[in-house]
């Protein structure tokens, strides 16, 4: 179940996403990762600012999450809860698709979504939570391991450059 209350955290806050969101969420996310164009090259560019430019429909798969101000949508996170299933598995949140926008970084935004989706998960009963990330994240990487984030395993290239998985063990 969705938070229904927004939080304050250092002049922003960080609430659910609303549709009117939609079009400064997609903004937003092609703004944030177009730093990787060079990296990437343009054909990889051109596919993922496809995917960025539609990223306010991820609401579908989870719980889209922003970081505002009163100048608008700082940053979004997706966290999706943990499913349900009777194999008896641990149970894992997942994160995904945090985009901070570039004029609005090092004000710990980034860290709140993130620091959001590990509350919700324990909220929800999830044994640990999830996320992958690539190589070219210089900045991302190093947060999620000060939050406690290992890297379980590469994940080959995606969008031209090396991905792998990290997980965060939650306590219960």
């Amino acid at each position: 179940m969705p938070q229904t209350s927004a939080t304050e955290q250092r002049g922003f806050i960080i609430r659910d996403a609303r549709p009117p969101d939609s079009e400064a969420i997609n903004h937003l996310c092609v703004k944030a990762y177009a730093e990787f164009r060079p990296v990437i090259g343009e054909s990889n560019w051109k596919r993922l600012r496809e995917t960025l430019a539609r990223a306010s429909s991820l609401s579908y798969e989870g719980e889209l999450i922003v970081a505002e101000d009163a100048s608008g949508v700082l940053g979004i996170v997706l966290y999706i809860p943990p499913r349900q299933d009777q194999s008896g598995s641990p149970k894992s949140a997942w994160l995904q698709t945090l985009a901070v926008s570039p004029l609005h970084r090092g004000k710990g935004i980034g860290r709140s979504l993130t620091c959001e989706c590990i509350e919700r998960a324990r909220r929800d009963g999830a044994d640990n939570i999830g996320l992958t990330t690539a190589e070219m994240m210089t900045v991302a990487r190093p947060m999620y391991e000060r939050l406690g984030f290992t890297k379980e395993s590469d994940l080959g290239q995606r969008f031209g450059v090396p991905h792998a998985r990290y997980s965060l063990r939650l306590s219960q």
